[in-house]
């Protein structure tokens, strides 16, 4: 099944109407055209957060909605994600050539299953003829991509110096199998490989220069990323300053941050969606948007928690009677998704940690 999405979005003051909720549709005519009706003026924000789900069906298809709505009517063009420069670099070149080899060998993180593959199919489509060419940010640690860009990033016909050689020569030969989940095997054993390289480099910051040219400085990024899993524990504040470097050097002006919900409790100021909403320039230009969902499957969870569940932010997901309610008095029948103003919850949690809420259900196993 393809994410086909038309995205009405509708924000009005009172809390009793109907029309005070967002409505996800599967459009008739089964396009990806956007159909959006909104009365109020979503350019008053410019940060945008997103707590996301990462093993659920319906993640990607409202991921592309989203990106679509807010690029073609608000000119948001800059998509930070939970992945390192590496796999931003690549998922760049898919965007900019279609060579679906850039995400698919190996397989990297967002590309696993057929869903994933649909929205950076479809991104690519509406890109190459959007007014604001939509660039994918990176913000979190490297994964095993990091052996392939430093291979595609070597220059061609330059004869490897003799200090660098045995590097130089792993990195040209070298076959990467998959890319490990977090605490997998395989993530482990290429987090190793990552320090040794970035070790190596460091000791030989000007011969890896002169080696790798024009193309060094993407190199660095890679390879002296603040964000490492070494430093997981720390990802809230490292993923923010890989944010904030690239706001400051790029001058970003508006921008979409897709993270998982654990990241987005805007209540919190140490946690991502915290330390953006601090942030002077985007305090009062920030909305923050988080999924539910009853009835779910998510494949990324261990097997044995692979069932079908409620799944919601954790600060109120664990309270049944609270998740029932929202769904019982506010879920649209006739929605796909359900987008919700957090200020119609009755219970004060909800609305703490986001603005809005997407009420999703029934997603099931890939």
């Amino acid at each position: 099944m393809r994410p086909y999405l038309l995205v009405i979005l509708l924000f009005i003051a009172s809390r009793s109407s109907a029309q005070d909720f967002g409505c996800f549709k599967t459009t008739a005519d089964q396009t990806l055209e956007l159909s959006v009706d909104t009365n109020v003026d979503l350019s008053k924000y410019d940060a945008f957060f997103f707590g996301e789900f990462h093993g659920v069906y319906g993640t990607s298809e409202v991921k592309l909605a989203l990106i679509k709505y807010l690029n073609k009517n608000y000119g948001v063009a800059d998509v930070f994600m939970e992945i390192g420069y590496s796999a931003a670099y690549l998922y760049n070149e898919y965007l900019a050539t279609g060579d679906t080899t850039l995400f698919t060998a190996p397989v990297l993180i967002y590309a696993q299953k057929k869903p994933n593959v649909d929205f950076w199919k479809e991104l690519y489509s509406y890109n190459r003829t959007a007014a604001h060419k939509v660039i994918i940010r990176p913000m979190d640690f490297e994964r095993a991509e990091f052996l392939k860009v430093l291979k595609i990033l070597m220059p061609q016909g330059k004869e490897k110096p003799l200090d660098l050689y045995t590097t130089l020569a792993y990195i040209d030969t070298v076959v990467i199998d998959k890319i490990g989940l977090i605490n997998s095997e395989e993530q482990k054993a290429y987090n190793s490989l990552y320090e040794d390289i970035r070790n190596e480099i460091e000791e030989n910051r000007e011969s890896y220069e002169q080696y790798y040219g024009v193309n060094f400085k993407t190199v660095e990024e890679i390879m002296f990323n603040e964000d490492t899993y070494n430093n997981y524990g720390k990802r809230n504040k490292t993923m923010y300053r890989n944010m904030e470097k690239q706001i400051e050097r790029d001058s970003i002006k508006k921008f979409i941050t897709f993270a998982g919900l654990q990241y987005g409790n805007m209540a919190h100021k140490r946690t991502l969606s915290g330390m953006i909403k601090k942030n002077s320039a985007f305090h009062d230009r920030f909305v923050n948007i988080a999924m539910t969902c009853r009835n779910c499957y998510d494949w990324q969870l261990k097997p044995q928690y692979r069932q079908a569940v409620n799944r919601a932010p954790y600060t109120y997901y664990l309270d049944k009677k609270v998740m029932d309610e929202i769904y019982t008095k506010f879920y649209n029948g006739n929605c796909k998704y359900t987008l919700l103003p957090t200020s119609a919850v009755d219970e004060h949690i909800v609305e703490r940690y986001s603005n809005f809420i997407i009420l999703m259900k029934d997603q099931g196993e890939f």
